[in-house]
């Protein structure tokens, strides 16, 4: 017989926590409020079937990556292979010896953990293939999928979205000045803030260098003009404190912006027209905004219209 006190008793002296339930229903709430690295599933339980408990286990998001050891007799065989081909992962036949039990038992914690290892490695390869280590903003790489996403989603839904290019302006003094650490700091702190004065749902990538890029979907040409002035002044306005024992430094941007319609556009034509407006930025003196076919904005006219927004 499935001997629950015994099996815990054995388990327990193996250095294993276990908790032993009568029910289907008690097993299932068990199960979704805390975290075990193995269930084991009589397929004899009274007035239940171990077989729907274990569909329901692996059915369940909550539990689906929890190993399922069952334990039956000869006479469960052909319910033994039903059971495998619903995902559990390992049986044991009665009557149970404590050896056999402890080794499937090890085995199945073992490859458990080995996938939890698998998957924690392939999470930060997938993270560090798409996001900047330094930063923690998204990379080229992921900008440009997201943008020709969104690209292809506006010229559907007739809506214009915004990108503006960000440039820190002379950041290779900062380097060759305060040194690595400080321009380290530097590119930290300026990420922080254009995240800090964007939605959430916009999106902010570092190219590379000093340059970044921000998406903004579903604005309008006014607004847009308002937000990219308050991104200049959230750098300008506060000197950067980099750790270094002579004080904070100031640090200013250029920003180069365009707005794109619902006609057809490539991800390499859109980023190199806010490419084309950073560049007359830089050449119209640096620490300013420029849009494509704008020119110049005037700071004080966005800042006035950005009072108006908010009173």
């Amino acid at each position: 017989d499935f001997d629950l006190q015994k099996m815990s008793e054995t388990l327990e002296k193996d250095s294993n926590t276990s908790r032993g339930v009568q029910s289907g229903a008690q097993a299932i709430e068990m199960i979704s409020a805390h975290d075990f690295d193995l269930v084991i599933i009589s397929l004899n339980l009274k007035n239940e079937d171990g077989l729907r408990l274990c569909s329901h286990l692996k059915s369940n998001e909550r539990t689906r990556a929890v190993p399922l050891l069952m334990v039956g007799g000869d006479e469960d065989m052909e319910r033994i292979a039903h059971g495998l081909e619903i995902g559990a992962h390992d049986y044991i036949l009665r009557p149970v010896e404590r050896s056999e039990l402890l080794a499937r038992v090890r085995t199945q914690i073992r490859r458990k953990r080995f996938q939890e290892r698998l998957r924690a490695t392939y999470e930060i390869s997938l993270s560090m293939a798409l996001t900047d280590s330094l930063t923690g903003l998204y990379n080229r790489r992921y900008l440009e999928v997201h943008l020709d996403k969104l690209l292809e989603k506006n010229k559907d839904s007739k809506k214009s979205l915004a990108v503006l290019m960000l440039d820190i302006d002379h950041f290779k003094p900062v380097n060759d000045t305060y040194g690595h650490k400080a321009g380290d700091e530097t590119l930290k702190i300026f990420a922080k803030r254009i995240q800090d004065n964007l939605r959430s749902f916009d999106l902010v990538a570092r190219l590379g260098g000093e340059e970044f890029v921000a998406i903004l979907p579903d604005i309008s040409e006014r607004r847009t003009y308002i937000v990219a002035e308050r991104l200049r002044r959230s750098i300008a306005d506060e000197p950067f404190d980099v750790g270094l024992e002579s004080g904070p430094i100031n640090i200013t941007t250029s920003i180069g912006g365009t707005i794109v319609d619902f006609e057809k556009h490539t991800v390499e034509e859109v980023l190199e027209r806010a490419d084309k407006a950073l560049y007359e930025a830089k050449e119209g003196g640096r620490n300013c905004v420029v849009f494509e076919g704008k020119g110049k904005l005037i700071p004080e006219e966005h800042e006035s219209e950005e009072r108006k927004t908010i009173t």
